[in-house]
């Protein structure tokens, strides 16, 4: 629609779908005056009045947690966990190879975002959930965080004055929500940690949390917060993007060719690490490119305008006005990413230094698969854009191997 009728389309009252790239920076940058709308709220934080970072509509606010909790988040950080998940990494090979064995078809997202959330448990409340060993979402966790995330969230969000009746009938009439699925979750797991006789001999995001606890660096809000965070974006964006990269390569059999020459090519370790990773320039493309098409985020990053209003896209929009990009529109703008912007092609990524800078400032995101017959790529949009198809899967044939079970 932008394309047909401009860069600025009102999709709401008082609310604006806007893909002018200059406003990436005017609306997102640091220090933009720009904060978050009441669109945000119902994607329930556990203590209402302590909301997580992403319901806080306080710049200031939000900054502040973000800087509470950077340390988790740092990269730093991040590669220590690797070695915790090497349990989870096993169990999805088995599964995948079992798939393999017997040819029977399966559903790629369900198993991307179990393994997606087994790992998070890992590094997140120290143990896996048992998902992929289960096969399914046992305790009605998955299902919660799918509802906040595509039903409750981004269709209470549109009217917010609801959320708070919502959540007085929930409790006067004690409804067992997705917000009681999740905290009773998040503090069965705290408890289990501070009542253990012995601390793990791990540094997980709970033992980090429970320390800065301790000494007074963070509330138990903040323990709470990001343990929520971690359970209820994780596995949903994290199962969006496997899905989505497996997708792309086995509808582009060439891409697929190169990826797999690679890593043939790579003197890699027998799991890959994530500095091994970064080497792998084709696959980093291929990711970016598959994220590019198919963004996680399938609506407005929404903004509210704030005091004195402000010009977007050489439009003045007054206070109180909502703007914002949706990913969708903005990844497919040929004046970025080219005149195949339509067209998955990762070599975009690997040309001049240049446009290459450019298409980063304005990206807001050893089996063989193949798709199943009858099943097709198919989508459900939410505040996030959860993809369902079908594949099989067979082991590779490795260089000099004569023989291959389908």
């Amino acid at each position: 629609m932008l394309t047909q009728t401009g860069n600025i389309v009102r999709i709401a009252p008082n609310r604006y779908s806007v893909s002018d790239p200059a406003a990436v920076r005017i609306i997102y940058g640091i220090g933009s005056p720009f904060s978050k709308p009441s669109f945000y709220t119902p994607f329930v934080g556990l203590i209402p009045e302590h909301p997580p970072a992403f319901t806080e509509l306080s710049n200031a606010k939000h900054a502040a947690a973000r800087k509470r909790h950077a340390n988790l988040y740092a990269m730093s950080s991040l590669v220590m966990y690797e070695p915790f998940v090497e349990k989870v990494n096993g169990e999805l090979l088995d599964r995948l190879d079992g798939f393999a064995q017997s040819g029977q078809s399966f559903d790629l997202f369900k198993w991307m975002q179990l393994y997606a959330m087994d790992v998070i448990g890992e590094i997140t409340i120290g143990r896996s959930f048992g998902m992929i060993e289960a096969g399914k979402d046992h305790d009605g966790l998955l299902w919660a965080v799918d509802f906040i995330n595509m039903e409750y969230g981004p269709k209470i969000g549109l009217l917010p004055e609801l959320h708070p009746w919502y959540l007085w009938i929930a409790n006067v009439f004690s409804i067992n929500d997705h917000t009681k699925i999740v905290r009773t979750a998040i503090e069965r797991e705290i408890a289990k940690r501070k009542d253990a006789e012995s601390l793990p001999d791990r540094e997980d995001f709970m033992t980090k949390l429970l320390a800065g606890l301790r000494i007074g660096k963070l509330e138990q809000y903040d323990v709470n917060n990001v343990i929520g965070a971690n359970i209820g974006a994780g596995s949903e964006t994290s199962g969006i993007a496997f899905s989505a990269v497996i997708y792309y390569l086995v509808q582009n059999p060439e891409c697929m060719s190169k990826v797999l020459n690679e890593l043939d090519s790579a003197q890699l370790s027998n799991t890959v690490k994530f500095k091994e990773g970064q080497t792998l320039k084709y696959l980093q493309a291929v990711i970016k490119e598959a994220l590019r098409l198919h963004a996680m985020v399938g609506m407005l990053l929404a903004r509210e305008v704030g005091e004195g209003g402000a010009v977007v896209a050489d439009t003045f929009f007054p206070q109180g006005s909502v703007v914002g990009i949706n990913p969708h529109v903005i990844h497919q703008d040929k004046s970025i990413f080219g005149e195949d912007a339509d067209k998955f092609n990762p070599d975009r990524w690997l040309g001049d230094k240049e446009k290459t800078s450019n298409m980063e400032k304005h990206f807001l995101a050893t089996f063989e698969f193949s798709i199943a017959p009858g099943s097709t790529w198919k989508t459900y949009s939410g505040f996030f854009i959860k993809p369902s198809i079908h594949v099989q899967i067979s082991r590779r044939r490795h260089r000099g191997e004569q023989t291959t079970i389908a």
